[in-house]
């Protein structure tokens, strides 16, 4: 099994393949990425990984794939109901404490510039995720 790249970045890992089209329009959602897969655009650092390896696999398996020192609180996960989904919500894990939740893509700068500073911690966006679970940014 392939370990995931050790990155000073956000990983983005696409675990589905069913669908080429609906998966260059969740590329897209990240902003322009190159042929390494770096989003040029998002406000943070993003590396995209995509492979055969990774298809299918869990957030629990993939988790078992960050490599040693892997630095950042997340790891994002493109997998099938990102893909099936009008809205592309991805599947983020926070490390720390393993908690899950969906993610708009639009929402993730924002949630991975504050855990990266310390600004807010992962409870603070998940308590305010929709009833489905996705977190769609703060309600006023």
């Amino acid at each position: 099994m392939d370990i995931l790249p050790k990155v000073d970045a956000l990983l983005v890992v696409r675990t589905d393949f069913s669908d080429r089209e609906r998966w260059q329009a969740v590329r897209d959602s990240l902003g322009d990425i190159d042929k390494d897969g770096w989003a040029k655009e998002f406000s943070d650092h993003v590396k995209v990984v995509e492979g055969p390896a990774y298809q299918g696999l869990t957030s629990q398996q993939l988790l078992t794939l960050l490599p040693d020192g892997y630095g950042d609180p997340l790891l994002v996960i493109a997998d099938k109901v990102t893909i099936d989904s009008q809205e592309m919500p991805f599947l983020v894990i926070e490390l720390a404490s393993e908690w899950e939740m969906r993610v708009i893509s639009s929402e993730l700068p924002s949630i991975h510039a504050n855990l990266s500073i310390g600004n807010m911690d992962f409870g603070e966006f998940a308590e305010n995720a929709d009833a489905d679970g996705v977190f769609r940014g703060f309600h006023s």
